[in-house]
């Protein structure tokens, strides 16, 4: 009898833990701090982008890490509609990094859902909060499930660290300051480049932007396709600016010896999109219905998520609309399907999300004009 009851006590668990649920395994967030003028700032002007900073764990010249830097800040704020001009323009940037080593002390918990490692949420993320409205509810939604953790066990150990610390200003042609993001974060990661790209988007999202502009994204050979899923997307854990827990496009547990694209993945041509989308994506749409809304901080909204917007994909620069459904487990989020979405498909997503944002944006909005 206590043998039956075991074993349908770990059937039990078994079928809890395949269920879909929101992720308990937070993210860690870097710290993030934007402050600005009193001056309109024009997401259609040109810019300039100039790069400098150091590595001091390493030596010599800078100049190709810089360079890398100029070439991925420079195309998301092409997303939002600046064009970059060296000689004549509008707006100066200027991104400067430091990375320092920083040995520390982490604390591990035998319960995954526990991240002691709390980052301030110290942007335009609380009350009267103006842009920048889908990465706000992602942090806070981060913040407050970490303190919502229950700790069974602790551990301290010493273990490799690396601060990284990046400050992006943005200023007109008299040399006048609009605009100020500055982000830092501990890392084992000696490569400030490696995942730069959500970084940079979760400060970027802070600036205005031109929602019409498609950004443009190289196509997958046919023949190709499962070489750039195994050497970019399997068993590789992605952030998201919009979602405040990490993401994975196959459950690792299978263990099978064979690589398989998953079954979720169609127009398998868009893994390029998929990625993008996943790393830069600033709103994510929670499933369900909307009259369940009103609580943006409810955490159990976050179980299943939708992830959508517009390419223009491969030589061609065909245009497609791209959606990506999520599914939570304890440890993240899954993708349970990723596809070129029809122009329906696509118009019922950007619907919901209008009016979430709308939802998002009289939240925030507590002081009396």
């Amino acid at each position: 009898m206590i043998k039956c009851y075991k074993s349908i006590l770990f059937f039990a668990i078994l079928l809890i833990c395949g269920c879909t649920t929101v992720p308990s395994l937070r993210v860690s967030q870097p710290w993030i701090r934007s402050l600005k003028s009193n001056q309109v700032i024009d997401p259609t002007k040109s810019i300039k982008v100039e790069v400098s900073g150091n590595t001091s764990p390493l030596l010599g010249n800078e100049e190709l890490t810089a360079s890398k830097l100029r070439y991925s800040l420079s195309q998301l704020l092409k997303r939002r509609g600046f064009t970059t001009d060296n000689g004549t323009y509008d707006y100066l940037v200027k991104l400067s990094y430091r990375t320092v080593r920083n040995d520390k002390m982490n604390y591990s918990s035998t319960v995954a859902s526990t991240n002691l490692q709390v980052y301030g949420i110290s942007t335009n993320t609380g009350a009267g909060a103006t842009s920048g409205l889908g990465v706000s509810i992602a942090r806070a939604i981060g913040f407050l499930s970490s303190r919502a953790s229950t700790v069974s066990a602790q551990t301290l150990d010493q273990v490799l660290s690396y601060t990284h610390t990046i400050s992006i200003e943005l200023s007109n042609k008299e040399g006048f300051l609009l605009w100020k993001g500055e982000s830092t974060w501990d890392t084992q990661e000696l490569n400030l480049i490696s995942g730069i790209i959500p970084a940079l988007q979760l400060i970027l999202s802070d600036l205005p932007s031109d929602r019409s502009v498609r950004p443009e994204i190289p196509e997958v050979k046919d023949d190709h396709v499962i070489n750039y899923y195994r050497l970019e997307c399997k068993d590789v854990w992605f952030t998201c600016p919009a979602l405040p827990y990490r993401i994975l496009f196959d459950d690792n547990n299978l263990n099978n010896k064979e690589i398989l694209i998953p079954d979720g993945i169609k127009n398998q041509n868009a893994l390029a999109a998929y990625v993008d989308l996943i790393q830069t994506a600033e709103y994510a749409l929670p499933d369900g219905d909307e009259k369940d809304w009103k609580d943006p901080l409810d955490i159990s909204l976050w179980k299943e998520v939708t992830l959508g917007s517009q390419y223009f994909l491969g030589p061609q620069k065909t245009p497609v609309d791209i959606l990506i459904e999520l599914k939570g487990k304890s440890d993240g989020y899954y993708i349970n399907e990723c596809k070129i979405a029809t122009s329906k498909e696509f118009s019922e997503f950007n619907t919901k999300l209008i009016k979430w944002r709308e939802i998002l944006s009289d939240y925030y909005d507590v002081y009396k004009k």
